[in-house]
């Protein structure tokens, strides 16, 4: 009986010990696969990151100090005094596209590490987000500008989601600790991420939520138990860009930034980023040439664009130099329209006035509005209005 009972003990024993033994070689397998797999990408991105196309222009010619940014004396002296100084502000700057603003907080964010009385650290971040383009959920699934937690019940929460602990992930706001946060497009910014924002802002911590946290759980890390419970880190300096007037953003956002206006670039300001571009790809530019980049381009970057599909031409066909017919070829390609540039009359006329026509913020044309009269028979007179009037 003794011999039969061993038997089937030793039975079970070789079958508990192959079943575990399958299992073992399976995750071995797994593991093997898995490395193989991972060479194999490795691999894959060495030869996509071995290969590199040349900067485009607009890199090249992207201003690197206060000197290389046309036309902004007196907004880039409002920001130097915003943020250069012991006690740095928060920050909107007004203006068109294209004239410069990203490239001021860089340059200005630079010229503030280099200053004994600034809190700016040598190694202080400039994190850019544009608000068109930031996404969240309501849930706090997904939020890259304030933060989100990556809760258990999700895909991929990896080993702390197999042991039920919510994974914080900290979004710009924290990235930008002790630096600058560059909103592009701030007035696009949904509201519920503005007021959240603004929350932010005064608190200098962002608060996370989790529905699995629990601070009795002493499974959960000590860094997540820190984090839930005082916040994520976010003291920084809130710099946004916007095209919109002033009076389309909020109130709440506006009481707590400086504004500062950057104003449209003059033909004469286009003209030497034009030149300049010209200069550091090494096609030289026809005064010809230059004066219809002064005359279509509406802003820095459509000259920089305009003087580089033109150098392309000229590339093309074996010349070393843009010619003014180059330049008229790509406006018209573009179908670019001309700046509108009305200037008062040498000599006066009569029954004509000048008029001031605004069409954005600090950005107007001039206008001329003709009267004329017709004598007719008393009692038939009437007044004609052509032209647009509101």
């Amino acid at each position: 009986m003794m011999g039969i009972l061993g038997l089937i003990n030793l039975f079970f024993a070789v079958v508990i010990g192959l079943y575990f033994w399958n299992l073992l070689r399976q995750q071995r397998g797994t593991k093997t696969a898995v490395d193989r797999e991972s060479r194999k990408e490795m691999d894959k991105l060495r030869r996509l990151k071995s290969i590199s196309l040349s900067e485009p222009l607009a890199e090249k010619t992207r201003p690197e100090s206060l000197r290389e940014i046309i036309g902004q004396a007196d907004g880039l002296k409002a920001l130097r005094a915003a943020l250069c100084g012991p006690n740095p502000q928060h920050v909107i700057i007004y203006g068109p596209p294209g004239i410069g603003k990203t490239a001021a907080a860089r340059v200005v964010l630079a010229e503030a590490k280099q200053n004994p009385l600034s809190p700016f650290r040598q190694d202080a971040a400039f994190v850019e987000v544009d608000a068109t383009t930031a996404r969240f959920d309501e849930r706090g699934i997904a939020d890259p500008l304030l933060g989100s937690v990556h809760d258990p019940i999700y895909q991929g929460a990896g080993p702390l989601g197999v042991a039920g602990i919510p994974q914080p992930k900290p979004g710009a706001v924290t990235k930008a600790h002790g630096g600058v946060l560059f909103i592009d497009e701030i007035g696009e910014l949904h509201p519920i991420q503005l007021n959240k924002l603004l929350k932010v802002l005064e608190d200098r911590k962002v608060f996370l939520d989790s529905a699995y946290y629990s601070a009795e759980d002493t499974n959960i890390p000590m860094h997540i138990h820190d984090i839930f419970q005082n916040g994520l880190p976010a003291d920084f300096r809130l710099v946004g860009a916007t095209t919109r007037l002033p009076g389309e953003l909020p109130p709440a956002l506006r009481s707590r930034c400086l504004e500062i206006y950057f104003r449209n670039l003059t033909p004469a300001e286009i003209g030497v980023i034009a030149k300049n571009a010209a200069v550091k790809i090494e096609f030289p530019l026809e005064e010809a040439a230059l004066a219809e980049v002064e005359r279509f381009a509406a802003n820095g970057r459509e000259a920089v664009n305009i003087v580089q599909i033109a150098a392309g031409v000229v590339l093309t066909e074996g010349r070393k130099k843009i010619e003014k017919a180059d330049i008229e070829w790509v406006l018209n390609c573009g179908q670019y329209t001309p700046r509108l540039l009305n200037q008062i009359r040498a000599k006066p006329a009569v029954g004509v006035v000048n008029c001031l026509a605004m069409y954005g913020p600090n950005v107007g044309t001039l206008l001329e509005v003709e009267a004329s009269a017709t004598p007719v028979e008393k009692g038939s007179g009437t007044l004609v209005v052509t032209g647009v009037m509101e």
